[in-house]
This record gives structure tokens, sequence and C-alpha cells, in this order.
């Protein structure tokens, strides 16, 4: 069961095995299109008969919600999900932060989840699979390239942290798929380019253009515009110019059905095998 989902915030746990036999009093037939009973009933009260597994029958009282909703909820399963995989992997020594777009609100989401549940982490993998795009990369290799420059050490309490404090200056890795768009190729290459650290997963075709959208009269139809190019060091445009990882892993239909991340796993893998960070001498007495 989703995690917030409507039959989840019911007082009374529904068991495995329990089957809905109507909505609204309307019988569901087996194999039957139940979206047509539900058409126009979001945060509507509607009323469930469930067969339970040991025979009896229940009703229950629910509103249900959008497929966006929906969409949300299993999203935010999915992250924790994998930042608890991540952990578990590495024996909580590597954290995990999905950047979900390339925007304003997705970079406060990202730095806040760094600094809130990573900053004691020995490494960072950055997810950017599914991601459509935006305009974040120089944030994000800003952030990833940070330098140590300054460790504190207060009187009898031993490495306290240190500068700079608002930058990443730990090994970090970055997982992206065929899903990555625009500024989602744009960012993986400038973190290869600059050598900050690893790419993982599968290639990314070249999409680095900036792209204005329209939506006509009928707001359903929408279309962009190719407005700026970008060029490599080489010379290359980047559109049509295929990133490829430095770690390439596919993640199979049965990969998925069996709730396994290879792409996860080999970036802890990686990070897993780089030597610790060398302790700063101290001071002379």
């Amino acid at each position: 069961m989703i995690p917030r989902s409507p039959l989840d915030l019911l007082d009374d746990d529904i068991p495995a095995g329990t089957i809905i036999k109507e909505i609204n009093g309307k019988p569901l037939a087996a194999g039957g299109n139940f979206y047509q009973v539900l058409d126009r009933l979001a945060n509507e009260r509607t009323l469930l008969t469930l067969a339970l597994p040991d025979g009896t029958e229940r009703e229950e009282v629910i509103l249900p919600i959008t497929l966006g909703q929906e969409a949300e909820l299993l999203y935010q399963r999915w992250t924790k999900r994998m930042r608890a995989k991540a952990e578990e992997l590495s024996g909580g020594k590597i954290g995990w932060v999905h950047i979900r777009g390339m925007n304003d609100g997705a970079f406060r989401e990202f730095f806040s989840r760094v600094f809130g549940y990573h900053a004691d982490k020995k490494a960072l993998i950055v997810d950017t699979r599914f991601n459509g795009g935006g305009w974040l990369t120089e944030d994000l290799t800003t952030f990833l390239s940070g330098e140590r420059f300054l460790k504190f050490y207060p009187r009898g309490q031993g490495n306290m942290g240190g500068e700079p404090i608002f930058r990443w200056s730990k090994p970090s890795a970055v997982i992206m798929s065929e899903g990555n768009y625009s500024d989602a190729h744009l960012f993986p290459y400038a973190y290869s380019a600059l050598e900050i650290g690893k790419l993982v997963g599968m290639p990314v075709p070249g999409t680095g253009t900036a792209v204005w959208w329209e939506r006509l009269i009928d707001s359903t139809l929408i279309f962009g515009i190719p407005q700026v190019s970008t060029i490599d060091k080489e010379g290359r445009y980047l559109e049509n110019t295929q990133l490829e990882p430095d770690l390439k892993v596919a993640n199979t239909p049965e990969d998925r059905e069996q709730g396994r991340d290879r792409q996860l796993e080999t970036a802890v893998k990686h990070l897993m095998s780089l030597p610790e960070e060398k302790p700063w001498p101290l001071p002379k007495k």
C-alpha cells in the first residue's frame, strides 16, 4: 500500500488480499475498468465495500485522490526507499539525494536534504534520473566542487567540521539515465568535464539546447522553439552528442520487479572503494 494514500489513512488497517467489491454501491466485475467508476470522484466522499481475506465484508468511506497526487506519493515512497537502500548498502556511510528538476525549488530541497540527512556522510550520490531539465548546472557543479580549506578543532572536542560550510567538499557520484533531458544532460556533462566525480548509469541523449516553450490557445498544445545551443571545449554541439557514463550499467525490467537498482548499487560500490580522507595534522603543543 502506498504510504499516505486514502486507504493507508484509514483508522483500521486493510489486510493484504482484500478485494474492493463495490464503489458507491456499483459492483466491480473481475477484470473490469474500475477507473470509469472512479471518474470525477477525486476529493469526494466515496463508499467502498471490501471483501476481506477471512470471508467477511466491511465498508469504508475514503476521499479518492487524483493521478497527479498518486504520482507524488509514489515519488516520495521511491525517494525514501532509495535513501534507505544507499545507507543499507554502505553501512550508513553514503548519502543519496534525487534532483527532481533543474529549478530553484528543486535546488533548495536538494540543499536541505544534503545537509539535513547527509552532512556527516563520507560521500554523496546525486541521482538525476527522470529529470526533465531547467537551468541549474552552474549551481550544482559549484555546490559539489567545494574544497576543504579549514577544519574546526574546539579545545578538547576533536574535529567539529570545517569550511566550506555551504558546499559539498567530500566525494560524490552522479547517477544518470536515458530519461535525462535538457539541463539534466548539461549537468552530468559539466560534472564530468570539471572532473568532480564519476557518472554512473546509462548514456544520456544529447539534448543540451535551451528551448523557449509556447502554449497555443488550445492549452493542451505546447511546443518548444530551440533558442541557444551549447558547445563543449572541443567545439562540438552538445545537441545530438550522446553523453556516456564512466560506469555503464542498466536496470532491467526484472530488476524493477524485484525492487533492485543496479545503478544505485554500482554508485555505492564505487564510492566505497575510494580511499578514506587523510586526517589533517594537529598543531604541535
